[in-house]
Parts: C-alpha cells; structure tokens; sequence
C-alpha cells in the first residue's frame, strides 16, 4: 500500500517562523491522519545558507569548475578557509530547527508512530511556495535519516492531477523510452562524459538523441517532434537569481542566441508534456530557478530534477552515473534519486554539502516514472549495476551474440513448424536446461533458454513464467509483469496467484480478486491453492474487513506448512481484532520460515522483531 507524506509549511518565513505547519500521511492517496505544529523563527540559517552558497561557487579550483556563474548575494564575512566549518554550522543549525519542540513532539514524532517500520518505502512532499525554503539541506532531518526508502521532495501548493499519457488501451506511447539530451555551453566543464554515461547506461534500453550546443531555434524544433520525449536532459551552464527565480540554460557558445528561459520554451515544453514527456533533468548548478519558472508559467510537468546550489563538474558527472544506473534498473525515481544521493556522500568531506544538491521536485498527485526495462528477447550482457554487482560469481563472462541467436531461434522455430511433436519436446528440453541454469545462477544461459522455448512453443505456459521468475530476481520489472501476465493467459495456475501479488502490491485490488477468481477456478496443488487463500485475505486485510481475511488466511496456512506471509498477514488482522496475545504466535511462525532475501518476507521479518525483539533467528 503506498505511502506519502505532505508536510505543509504555510504562510511565514525564515526571519518570523512558521505558526502553522501541517502533516498529512497518505495511504493510497487516501489521507489516514493529519496532525499540525510549528516552526520557530531561524534567521541564522537563511544566513549560513547564504555563506554556503557562497562557498560552493568561490571555492572550486579549475580543474572543479561548477556548472555556473553565480551573482553575488553581497553577503561578507565569509571564512572560506574554513568551507567545512560553515556546513558543519548550517546542518547543526537546521537540525536544530528541525528538533523544535513543537515540531519533533507535534510533527516528527507522530509520524514514527504511524510509520514503525523504518524499512518502509514513502515520499515526503515539501509544499510551500517558498523557493528559498526549497533550497535549505533538508537532508539532515533526523527522521529522513532515518528511513533509508524516502526522500523530500518539494512541491508547490497547487496542482491537480496528471494525465502521464503512459500508455492508449495498454499500448506504450511513442515517447516512452525517449531520451532528448541537450549538450548546451560547455565553456570549462567537460559534458561529454554525460553523454558517455547515459550512452553507457541507457544504450540498450532508450532511444537517445543527443543535441550539441543548439540554437534556440532548433532546440525549439526538437521539443515539437511528433514522437514526443519521455525525458529531457540538459547538461551545461545555467544560472538563477539569488532568490532561486528567473533561470537561464546557455546552449551554446555563439555571440548571440547562446542562452534560453523557460518563458521561451513554453510552448515547446508544453507541447512535449502532451506528448508524453514526465521527466526533466538539468544537470547544471543552481537550476532551482529553472523548476521555479516552470511552476510559474503553468506548466503542468510531474517530476524535475534540479540543483540547488553550485556543484563542481567531477560530481555532476557522478550524480548522473549513479542516478541513470538506477533507473535502468528499474528503480522508482524518487529511490533512484535518492540512492545517487548518497552515493555522492563521497565528495562530502571535499565539497561540503554536495551530496544534498541534487533535488526531485515533484507534485504528490504525479503517478511513479520508470524507465522501460530490457525486453525478453534483447541480447543479455553482463553489467555491473549495484542490482547486480553483489550476485555470485558464477556469471558467464560473455555476450550472447544477437545475430547468432537470431539465426538459431529461426531454424529451430521453422523445425518446430514443420515437426509440431519435435518442436514441443525441443522447446521442453531448452526449458528444462534454462530451469537447471537458472538454479545455478547462470542467469544469462537461463534467460536465452527461456525466451528460446517461448519462441519454439508459444503455446506453452512454463517457460513464460519461469522467465517471470528469473526477471524478479533481475530486478526487471517490465520484463517480470509481461511474462507472468502471458503464463496466466496459457493457464498457468501458479501464474495466477503471482499476478494477483502484483496487483497487490500496486495496490489494485479488484483486478487482484479477478486474478485470485481464476487462481481458484485453475488451482489444483494445495500450495497454489494456499497462494490464492493467502492473497484474497491480504485484501480484505488491506479492505479491513478482518472477520472475513481470518479464515482465509488460516485456510493458506493449513493448506501450505511454509506460509511466513500468510502468518504475518494473520498477526496483523488479529492486532487489528484486538487479540494480541493469539498475535504472537504467528508472529513466532513468521520468523521461523521468512527469508529475509525475499522483500516482502523481510518486511514481515521486521514487523515481527518489533513485536519479539529477543525471538527467533533469521535466514
């Protein structure tokens, strides 16, 4: 069930403080609970910002050039022998303010009530028409701190809800998967290296055209192609006004024409947003004024990712890398962000601060971005991701050539044509090989099997939700629904229950009960059938209809001796029902058979160890 968080900041500022802030946690885009605080007034940290900013800029040497020219704030007094000295100041004096009594006792600590879990997965949306606020290193809050699967993300107070045009009756858009990057003035920084990283990253997933130093003529042009971008990528100078308003992007590096504002791209960006377009990306310092402006000029865009302050050229560079790692993965963007975060910790202890400068800005109503994952039946090449990088070692190291699996795919699917019986007992045999890989972790093997056997006898449901299987445990998400979803379309029972997990967790629940209907219908083993049980009653759980999600996931359990999720369901409608003591045994039974590698075992794992803090060993 998804979570978010809107903590607004009314009418006030740094100098007077907030008397008004408000809390909202959302479940489902439903609120559940709302309470209210304040902020107290903290002039000194408008100040200390100020230094900071100041510091970025002033700082680097050539070799670090930031992606800016910044104008003066007139500010003075400025140690800058000291650079670390001053962060150390503003995150002690931000963290302070955040630890205000009427705010951590109102606010923060309502919050870790309502959400025990601190592995849980939620956004905190900033709402305030305040971009100075935006600006201030909200990452040393103690409760994001604390819960590694979040991230603030600042918002203006007014937005409606969005139409992505994802996708026409199921069918991907001609945007999705299009990557504009626009390689604007480069004059002392070395942008090619983004071009290098995104190439590297995003090659084999995304349609990417890269534009050098445009006029803005053609830039204009670009913004207006019929096939629309899912993603617009600016690397190069850029510069705002002190109060993070009035941006400009340089484009190029001609006497004249050389620079843009968002007020000139209006209508190319709005034509873009019709079009498809759900991400902008600019990755070039002190780009707040760019998200300001388009706030301002009505462009109803869902997600941007600017930087609130100067940040040197190596890091910029760092931050794509590791930010376009994730997505490819299939990581959601707000945890995709969040993770580049803090692999830029790194540069903290050389550039003060710089981990914090990147920034998500986002309307709560916006509907998750991911990028398209790898299709089945693309070549498989090893990678380094982090999704990977931890596997064993039993990976082959080799590409799958794509023109020698295209020419045996061919001839064996026209002997399958012609030899209907040798077709279904070939494609058996390759299935079978694929399952004997996929149990030795040669992941690669084990997916060109699969997608072989698919090909030879698409009338066959295994190697389909074999295939399923193996692209969860890649992390391919895509990949993972699609196969699943035609393993239940060939009648597959087992299919059945996966696919309702899915619309589970994507908090569907009556496309889950038209998939557990069927499981029913199809199941004949008791742990399909367990399966079905377990996932019916994690609806009505969810429905808090728990005099009916009692029997059936007692009946899961009965069904099934190894149900670790199905005793944790239990545990919670019987909390929910007021019997905690009867709770704890199944909480018991939690933690004797959950695998912590499984993630919704984990988080049954975690919840369980709340409630048994000295019981029980894990996997």
């Amino acid at each position: 069930m998804s979570k978010s968080i809107i903590l607004v900041l009314a009418s006030g500022t740094l100098g007077n403080g907030f008397a008004h802030v408000t809390a909202e946690l959302k479940e489902s885009e439903k609120t559940r609970i709302k309470f209210s605080g304040s902020l107290p007034p903290a002039p000194e940290i408008a100040l200390l910002h100020d230094k900071w900013k100041m510091i970025c800029n002033a700082l680097k040497p050539r070799s670090h050039d930031p992606r800016i020219k910044v104008k003066s704030t007139g500010v003075t007094n400025i140690s800058e022998d000291k650079p670390e000295a001053v962060y150390r100041n503003l995150r002690e004096h931000m963290k302070k303010w955040l630890e205000s009594d009427e705010f951590c006792r109102k606010i923060e600590s309502k919050l870790r009530t309502h959400i025990g879990n601190v592995s849980e997965c939620f956004k905190i949306f900033l709402e305030i028409d305040k971009p100075e606020i935006w600006e201030l290193p909200w990452d040393v809050w103690a409760f994001r701190e604390d819960y590694a699967n979040c991230e603030i993300i600042p918002t203006s107070s007014e937005y409606g809800k969005k139409n992505q045009h994802k996708t026409t009756a199921d069918i991907a858009q001609p945007s999705q998967g299009r990557i504009l990057c626009i390689a604007g003035n480069s004059k002392g920084i070395d942008i090619d290296k983004d071009q290098i990283i995104i190439q590297k990253s995003l090659g084999e997933l995304c349609d990417l055209q890269f534009l050098q130093e445009p006029t803005p003529q053609e830039l204009h042009d670009e913004l207006f192609d019929d096939k629309g971008w899912q993603v617009f990528f600016f690397a190069g100078h850029s510069n705002s006004d002190n109060n993070a308003t009035n941006g400009v992007l340089y484009i190029n590096q001609n006497p004249d024409h050389n620079s843009i504002k968002v007020e000139d791209l209006k209508s190319g960006l709005k034509r873009a947003i019709n079009k498809g377009l759900q991400l902008l990306i600019f990755n070039s310092c002190s780009s707040l004024g760019i998200a300001t402006d388009i706030v301002a000029e009505g462009l109803d865009l869902p997600s941007i990712i600017v930087m609130r302050a100067p940040l040197p050229d190596v890091v910029a560079q760092d931050f794509v890398k590791s930010l376009f790692t994730y997505l490819a993965a299939g990581e959601l963007l707000f945890l995709a962000v969040r993770k580049a975060k803090n692999d830029l910790q790194k540069w903290d202890s050389q550039f003060p601060g710089a981990s914090g400068i990147p920034m998500l800005c986002q309307h709560p109503t916006f509907e998750e971005f991911v990028l398209p994952q790898p299709e089945a039946d693309r070549p498989v090449v090893p990678t380094t991701d982090p999704v990977t990088a931890n596997r064993p070692p039993s990976y082959p190291q080799f590409t799958i050539s794509t023109k020698f699996m295209q020419r045996t795919s061919i001839s064996l699917a026209g002997l399958a044509i012609g030899y209907p019986l040798i077709g279904q007992n070939l494609a058996s045999a390759i299935n079978t090989f694929g399952m004997e890989n996929h149990r030795s972790n040669q992941f690669l093997i084990a997916k060109a099997s699969y997608n072989l056997a698919v090909l030879i006898n698409p009338t066959n449901g295994e190697p389909y939700y074999n295939l399923s299987e193996l692209c969860k445990d890649l992390s391919d998400r895509k990949c993972e629904r699609e196969s699943m979803q035609s393993a239940v379309w060939l009648g597959i029972p087992e299919a059945h229950a996966q696919i309702s997990k899915s619309f589970l967790r994507e908090n569907k629940p009556e496309d889950a009960l038209k998939a557990i209907a069927l499981c029913f219908q199809n199941a004949k083993q008791d742990g399909v059938k367990s399966a079905c049980f377990k996932n019916r009653g994690w609806v009505r759980l969810n429905q808090k209809r728990y005099d009916s999600a009692e029997p059936d996931l007692r009946q899961a359990i009965s069904l099934s001796n190894k149900t670790p999720e199905a005793h944790c369901l239990l545990a919670q409608v019987l909390e929910a029902k007021g019997k905690p003591q009867e709770a704890l045994t199944h909480w018991e039974e939690t933690l004797k058979s959950a695998n912590s590698r499984i993630p919704a075992q984990d988080e049954c794992i975690q919840m369980a160890k709340e409630r048994l803090p000295k019981t029980g060993k894990t996997k």
